[in-house]
């Protein structure tokens, strides 16, 4: 395997979902509920916020690649992906550099976003915080039953919210800044595709829950068992569809029956090995009904009786 393709798959593609959808879906809120948006400097802070969204999601990626192999959750002799620390296809001291040069690019394609607002460079230094303390640091979230309360606050209500508010302040000036702004459709919709997005954790928790246990990494998975995770799984699904009909009207929906079909799979997966499509599933679940909602607020669906959201 060449350098570059260890280093590709070390930032696993597939979760990179997770970071692009909220970031298009607060843009899509922005979009629907503000009037006379600029759509250039829409777009222009929508770029930022995806450059450092993708940042992040690779920097926690590579801390989740170096953080279970150093704790002993991943080993060569694991089920899934190929784990480069874990294979030695790349160091413990190459990959740390790997999560600077991330958080580096972070805090750069990040930097105009922040100077919008102090706040929203306050926001941007604890999202990076975060991301490395999902499996690093002295109390490493990941191996403490919060893995999925991060997923759905940080990867979904905080990214969508915070991408809501930085493109309001731009594109949308002359609407105000604070009460004006769509709050409640912001956190609802992120709360869904936060409950989208842990899907892809379940799995890989579902997947991985004889070899946590060995390594003492307490995810929600190990603490109450597979039936505790069909269960997880199909509350994430329908909930999360909710939340973005609730705010983007009927066309989210559309992928109801992909979700019903993919949380049937889900409850017949029995060993480790059939729980590993799951993953890239919710991963193309989420981009699906995020697009929904992007053109749905393109095509103004969003539904008229939601006023009570703002």
């Amino acid at each position: 395997m060449t350098a570059l393709r260890t280093w590709i798959d070390a930032c696993r593609p597939k979760t990179l979902v997770a970071a692009a959808v909220p970031v298009a879906v607060g843009g899509a809120v922005v979009w629907a509920y503000g009037e006379q948006v600029n759509g250039l400097n829409l777009g222009l802070v929508l770029g930022f916020c995806l450059a450092f969204a993708l940042c992040v999601q690779v920097a926690c990626n590579f801390a989740n690649d170096l953080g279970d192999t150093l704790r002993g959750a991943d080993t060569s002799a694991r089920i899934g992906p190929r784990r480069a620390v874990a294979n030695g296809d790349i160091t413990p001291a190459q990959m740390k550099r790997g999560i600077w040069i991330a958080c580096l690019l972070a805090l750069i394609v990040g930097s105009p976003v922040g100077l919008i607002s102090p706040w929203l460079a306050l926001a941007g230094v604890l999202a990076i915080a975060c991301a490395l303390g999902y499996t690093l640091g002295p109390y490493p979230l990941a191996y403490n039953g919060l893995g999925d309360v991060f997923v759905v606050a940080c990867f979904g209500v905080q990214a969508t919210a915070l991408t809501t508010w930085a493109a309001w302040l731009v594109a949308a000036p002359d609407c105000g800044c604070f009460s004006p702004m769509p709050w409640m459709p912001a956190l609802v919709a992120g709360l869904g595709l936060g409950l989208l997005a842990d899907n892809i954790l379940v799995a890989n928790n579902a997947r991985d829950y004889e070899t946590d246990q060995v390594a003492g990494k307490r995810t929600t998975v190990v603490r109450f068992g597979r039936g505790f995770a069909r269960g997880l799984h199909a509350v994430n699904l329908f909930g999360g569809l909710g939340c973005l009909a609730l705010v983007f009207g009927w066309l989210p929906l559309l992928v109801l029956p992909w979700a019903v079909w993919q949380h049937v799979g889900f409850r017949k997966a029995a060993g480790p090995a059939d729980f590993v499509p799951f993953l890239g599933q919710a991963a193309g679940l989420l981009l699906v009904a995020g697009a929904l909602c992007v053109t749905a607020s393109c095509l103004g669906l969003t539904p008229a009786g939601i006023s009570f959201l703002r």
